[in-house]
């Protein structure tokens, strides 16, 4: 079913703040520039043949150095990988986002929270492609996992390859290769993944070689355990680990052949960079040591390099200037022409200036020399007395602060200057002596040091934010929607969208909080065999949809004991009709609504998509200008032919034939053209949307609508079927089958209500 998905974005140009990357300004026509970042898993400084490594040949790495920045002082958020990832996708120290602490294996129930905008999800708002392909490693639950973070496509591993990580999929026969939700592989095999993730970077850009796109690239290699491929072993004078190195440079000059290739090298930007630090200098002259997980420099500061010379960054550059991976986040944004939203408080800086050579430096956030200068100044700024004197404002965001595998505060760098914290106070002037080997006095530089972590821990105290906490499975597998999905929502509860004399029907109304523009929606209608339920009834799937990027809303309508058919039908449309209406006040587009209903619901949903225009179906219900059309259908569990043999039969029947009786004034021999009319076969014409149907496994056959889809293809109208195994006709109830059958809706949606 995801194989339906096409990556598109629906442009929000009405909400976007566009401006130009080189000033302070918004409002202005752009050519925004493709955006792809490498994060290599595991490489140390001295690795790449540009930054001194003899034993492997890079020069692919090496021209792309040559013809951009390179960073000789340059930090990853962490000497640890989700810890690091958090940061370079949040703009964030790791530590103000709440996920610091070691790395998120295959049992952790945190990730990101979904309240955090993350660079990807800040692009995809003003119109930009995402994909993520590679390792993920940033949590492993639905609010945490890549298409909830802003990424359009996902390919790849969620998880690690080692031992500690692979004992969890034992069972399972192995860490699976996904795609967009589906197996692709089990188990991974680590000797195919860099071609496998370039091969599928090189189709996302081709496919989205119009642009704008954003590809993050994360890498499973250079972490154990390693991989390479045949036509790589043996290949470099470093072992397994070199041939790797030069597998990795190999598929980095795929990438650009690529963008050379289909002519879109001159818009692009390139960004390499390695997550954390590997081993110590090999030679007299490499003189950082320490590896990863510790904050000795060798440990943090890597290899990054960044090019662009079509978009006027530098070439033949190298900046000795303290970067961090944080500052990625801003400066992305500046050269999308984007201004980060006000309420965003994050840790990075906007480098743009630097990477131009318009600065040797990162200009001062109060000069205003790029559009997200000033980003810095949101952070929290009141020392008190003791420190002020000593520390201005702009030192203090000048400074890096080093966080431990562990995730407690180690050191501070400022300048040439570091001071590690523990087991006490150590100073090293870090341009005399990289290898951190002889601490140094100075009483003026310590004090300044130690309060800026001072300074730096109370704002965390103050500031910090919470990770993503999933809630626990139910022990009985009943259907649940975790606590940080339902965080991550707006409600509208009991908006009133049609009267009929005293009676007002109602609808909640749920969307993601911080998505920008015009919205698809999803119109949600419970079953309950017309005769019984409310909109609460298919809450969960309205906030479900929600959480996935759309405007759902769950509607209660006219049961049958109240009002017969077609009440039912009339009060769907009025719910379409409403929203149309109101799409300004709830940020919906109106040319983009769906309809999901099961059983009862599922008919309703059926029968809203095929009878758009039919007056007798449209009713009173209020906002009579607006169509009641919708563009996109799933029905689950539904009837869709009620003049079949079936119908007759249990509509006939003493006991099972009560509601449709109720319903429709009778049996289907009394009342044939109120049958008739309730069909949505009957109804069905080329002008209908496309529909994508879903029934349990146990279910009756009907619910597969085999009549209704034939009609469809003869009438050229795309439709589906997914039946769920061994799930019976009320599956909802129970989460892996919620679960799959949201998977299904929000892939066919996002194909027909989100593609441009």
């Amino acid at each position: 079913m995801r194989q339906l998905v096409r990556i598109h974005l629906a442009l929000l140009l009405a909400a976007s703040l566009i401006g130009s990357w080189g000033a302070a300004c918004i409002g202005q026509d752009v050519a925004r520039p493709n955006l792809v970042f490498i994060l290599v898993d595991d490489q140390g400084y001295y690795d790449l043949g540009c930054y001194g490594a003899t034993e492997v040949k890079t020069p692919r790495i090496d021209a792309m150095a040559a013809e951009g920045t390179r960073f000789t002082d340059y930090y990853a958020a962490a000497p640890i990988c989700s810890p690091s990832r958090a940061g370079l996708l949040t703009g964030c120290y790791p530590r103000r986002v709440g996920n610091h602490i070691w790395v998120h294996r295959a049992d952790s129930r945190s990730g990101i929270h979904p309240d955090e905008l993350t660079i990807a999800e800040l692009l995809k708002q003003h119109g930009y492609a995402t994909a993520c392909i590679g390792k993920w490693h940033l949590g492993f639950h639905e609010p945490f996992l890549p298409h909830n973070q802003g990424f359009d496509h996902y390919f790849g591993l969620l998880h690690n390859l080692d031992p500690v990580e692979i004992v969890y999929f034992e069972d399972e026969g192995g860490v699976p290769l996904i795609r967009n939700g589906e197996v692709v592989k089990r188990p991974a095999d680590p000797a195919e993944l860099t071609k496998r993730y370039t091969d599928e970077a090189i189709e996302f850009i081709e496919k989205n070689k119009e642009g704008p796109f954003f590809l993050y690239l994360p890498h499973t290699m250079l972490h154990n355990p390693l991989g390479v491929s045949e036509s790589f072993q043996s290949r470099s004078n470093w072992g397994e680990y070199g041939d790797a190195i030069e597998e990795l440079d190999h598929n980095v000059g795929r990438l650009f052949d690529t963008l050379k290739r289909l002519g879109i090298d001159d818009n692009t930007v390139v960004v390499y960079a390695s997550d954390n630090g590997r081993g110590p200098g090999r030679t007299p002259t490499q003189k950082l040591r320490g590896r990863k997980l510790s904050t000795y420099e060798a440990g943090i500061r890597v290899p990054a390099i960044a090019w662009g010379p079509g978009m006027g960054l530098q070439t033949g550059a190298e900046s000795s200037t303290i970067v961090r991976a944080m500052d990625w986040y801003p400066t992305l944004a500046t050269m999308a022409g984007i201004r980060i939203p006000q309420d965003r408080v994050i840790d990075g800086r906007d480098i743009s200036p630097l990477l131009k050579g318009e600065t040797k430096i990162v200009p001062l956030p109060g000069m205003k020399k790029s559009l997200n200068a000033s980003v810095p100044l949101r952070r929290r700024w009141d020392p008190p007395g003791e420190w002020a004197p000593l520390i201005n404002r702009n030192e203090y965001n000048e400074a890096f602060f080093y966080h431990g595998s562990q995730g407690a505060l180690a050191a501070v760098r400022w300048r040439n200057w570091k001071l590690t914290l523990n087991p006490s106070l150590q100073l090293y002037d870090l341009v005399d002596d990289p290898a951190e080997s002889q601490p140094v006095r100075n009483g003026e530089i310590i004090r300044k040091l130690r309060g800026m972590a001072i300074l730096f821990q109370d704002e965390m105290r103050l500031d910090a934010r919470p990770a993503g906490e999933a809630d626990k499975v139910r022990a009985d597998g009943r259907t649940e929607i975790p606590r940080a999905v339902m965080e991550s929502l707006q409600a509208k509860l009991d908006v009133t969208y049609a009267r009929y004399g005293d009676r007002a029907l109602k609808m909640d109304i749920y969307r993601p909080k911080g998505a920008w523009g015009a919205l698809p929606a999803v119109v949600c209608i419970h079953g309950g065999g017309w005769a019984n339920g409310n909109r609460t009834s298919h809450g969960k799937i309205a906030q479900a949809l929600a959480a996935r990027g759309y405007v759902a809303a769950t509607i209660s309508y006219r049961l049958s004991g109240e009002a017969p058919f077609p009440a039912a039908i009339h009060d769907c449309k009025a719910a379409v009709r409403f929203l149309r209406a109101e799409a300004k006040a709830f940020g919906i587009d109106p040319a983009k609504i769906g309809a999901i209903g099961l059983s009862a619901g599922g008919h309703l949903t059926a029968l809203l998509a095929t009878s758009s225009g039919d007056e007798a179906l449209e009713g009173p219900g209020g906002n009579a200008a607006f169509s009641s059309a919708i563009q996109a259908a799933v029905p689950m569990g539904a009837q869709t032919d009620l003049l079949s043999q079936r119908t007759r039969e249990i509509s006939a029947t003493e006991d099972r034939g009560t509601i449709w009786r109720q319903f429709l004034g009778g049996a289907l021999k009394d009342a044939p053209e109120t049958y008739r009319l309730a069909s949505p076969l009957q109804h069905l014409d080329k002008t209908d949307p496309p529909c994508w149907f879903i029934t349990g496994e146990t279910d009756d056959p009907s619910t597969r609508a085999d009549a209704f889809r034939r009609r469809m293809n003869e009438l050229g109208i795309p439709s589906g079927l997914t039946v769920i195994k061994d799930a019976p006709h009320p599956f909802l109830g129970r989460q892996v089958w919620f679960d799959e059958a949201i998977d299904v809706a929000d892939a066919f949606f996002r194909e027909r209500l989100k593609d441009e």
